[in-house]
Parts: structure tokens; C-alpha cells; sequence
């Protein structure tokens, strides 16, 4: 999934408008002072890119009118402090049971995340969908033996930083144990200030 900002400023703007409310043509014609025509060959592009949706709607006079709407991915495009939230969460959760209280609850969480995704005991091919899914951008080399794991778009960097790596362990753990339990972590490199990617080393159990 690309970002919002690599469409260009017209196409930005558009889906600014369209994620507010759906709209036809003329409508974000005037809005965003661009002619009609600028507008459809936009719209006819991210409808393309899977990021706008359009239908027919009847109307009393007329002809029925094109109305377009963000899509689902569209919507993927705008960036959310998920990470954020999840720290502050974390940080009142920490406050009021403690530390080893949270690591449970990481653990149960990684578990739980797998069993949710509808995921049984499966191979690297599918944990590797299953972080991309995320959007973690990830691909597996076998090396001397084992599988290693990298990713290069932590969806979860800083919290990851904020914890120094706890989240990633505890979390991480679990889920791979859940979806792989033939496999083993023997080895991490974890994220750091400079560095926003990650590799992750597993071996057969």
C-alpha cells in the first residue's frame, strides 16, 4: 500500500473531500477550484488504483447522477497513530496491574490475533501474507538452515522504540508460536532509532 502523498496534491485533495462525505463532480469541481474535466481523469485513476468507488443514482430530472465515494482502501491511505493509542493503553495498563500482568496480556494478545484471523497451523508463506496484511512488508530468506523474517515497514515502530523492543517480544512470541509451532525464534534484530527495519531468525523446534 502506497502513501497518500506519493498521488500528487490534486488526488490527495480529492480523497480529502471524498472521505468526508461522497460526492459527484461538479461538487468537488467547486470545492477544490479544478476544472470538471481535471477531476474525472483523477477519479477515473484512483477508481483505477482501487481507491475510489462510483455508482449510478436515479434522480427526479434527469439522467442519474455518478456519485463517488472513498473505498476501503482508499481510507488505508491516511495515516493513524495506532501506535500511539496502543502506548498510552499499554502505559495506564502497566499503572495499574504491573509489567508482568502486561506480558500475559501481550502473549494472550499475539495469540488471540492469529485465532482471529482465522488462522490454523500453517507455513512461512502464510505468516509472511499475515504480516503483510498488517502492512508489515515482509519476505523470508532461508539462511545456514533457518528462516529469517525481514521487515521493513514496522507497523508498530514506535511503540516498539518507546518499549525498547518488550512489545515486539512478548507480542511477536506468541503469534509466531500459535501460527508456527514447529518453528522456534533463535534470534532477533530488532528495530532502533535509525534503523526501521527488523529481522526475525526461526528454526525448526
Amino acid at each position: 500500500m502506497e502513501e497518500i502523498a506519493t498521488l500528487g496534491e490534486s488526488k490527495q485533495k480529492i480523497l480529502e473531500e471524498l472521505l468526508e462525505k461522497p460526492r459527484v463532480v461538479y461538487e468537488l469541481s467547486d470545492s477544490l477550484n479544478i476544472r470538471s474535466n481535471a477531476i474525472r481523469e483523477h477519479l477515473i485513476m484512483l477508481e483505477g488504483m482501487g481507491y475510489v468507488e462510483s455508482k449510478f443514482e436515479r434522480t427526479k430530472v434527469g439522467r442519474p447522477k455518478k456519485i463517488y465515494s472513498i473505498s476501503a482502501d482508499g481510507m488505508k491511505l491516511f495515516p493513524k497513530k495506532y501506535d500511539l493509542l496502543l502506548k498510552i493503553l499499554l502505559d495506564e495498563l502497566t499503572s495499574e496491574n504491573g509489567t508482568l500482568w502486561v506480558k500475559d496480556f501481550l502473549k494472550r494478545a499475539g495469540e488471540r490475533i492469529v485465532k482471529e484471523d482465522g488462522s490454523k497451523t500453517k507455513d512461512i508463506s502464510d505468516l509472511l501474507t499475515f504480516y503483510n496484511n498488517l502492512g508489515c512488508m515482509a519476505t523470508a530468506v532461508e539462511k545456514d538452515g533457518n528462516i529469517v523474517i525481514k521487515r521493513n515497514n514496522c507497523i508498530y515502530y514506535s511503540l516498539a522504540l518507546d518499549t525498547n523492543n518488550a512489545f515486539c517480544g512478548t507480542f511477536e512470541d506468541a503469534l509466531i508460536e500459535t501460527m508456527l509451532p514447529s518453528y522456534k525464534v533463535i534470534k532477533k534484530d530488532p528495530i532502533s532509532k535509525d534503523k526501521f527495519d527488523c529481522e526475525i531468525t526461526l528454526s525448526k523446534a
